[in-house]
């Protein structure tokens, strides 16, 4: 059974929306939570994650056709256990860096890096994932012809 040909952009769509929600939030968070908050929320981070899924998905990118299912969780698993595990460290040791310039407090820095980095890497490993198995599969696909 063949996968369908939009799984790997639906994840990566859903992860780019997620991550672009946080991005917002970030950016104003300080500011009050009313309901027009909310809908510029909204309507900013769905503009981040079209964009950004518009320049990821152009020329065909991350669409799979003709993949069979066993392959491509094997592929995809391995690569969403990686790319959460690289996020987290990356995510972890920018925001130790920025925290502890902030702070100068070593330990509080590295406990809410930690944890940033752990949060974050949830959201933002799914969308890695999907890039890196779809370059994976696609190599696979290249060999087997």
């Amino acid at each position: 059974m063949a996968v369908p040909a939009h799984t790997l952009r639906v994840v990566f769509a859903l992860s780019a929306l997620a991550c672009s929600v946080i991005l917002v939030l970030f950016v104003r968070g300080r500011a009050a939570w009313t309901t027009g908050f909310w809908v510029q929320l909204v309507a900013a981070a769905v503009a981040v994650a079209a964009v950004l899924c518009w320049l990821v998905f152009r020329h065909g990118r991350l669409r799979l056709v003709g993949v069979p299912s066993g392959p491509f969780f094997r592929v995809f698993l391995l690569q969403l256990m990686l790319g959460y595990v690289a996020s987290a460290l990356a995510i972890t040791a920018i925001a130790l860096a920025v925290i502890y310039w902030v702070t100068r407090s070593g330990a509080d820095s590295l406990a809410l890096a930690v944890l940033a980095g752990l949060w974050l890497a949830l959201w933002l490993a799914p969308g890695v994932a999907a890039l890196t198995s779809w370059l994976k599969l696609r190599s696979m696909q290249s060999n087997d012809a």
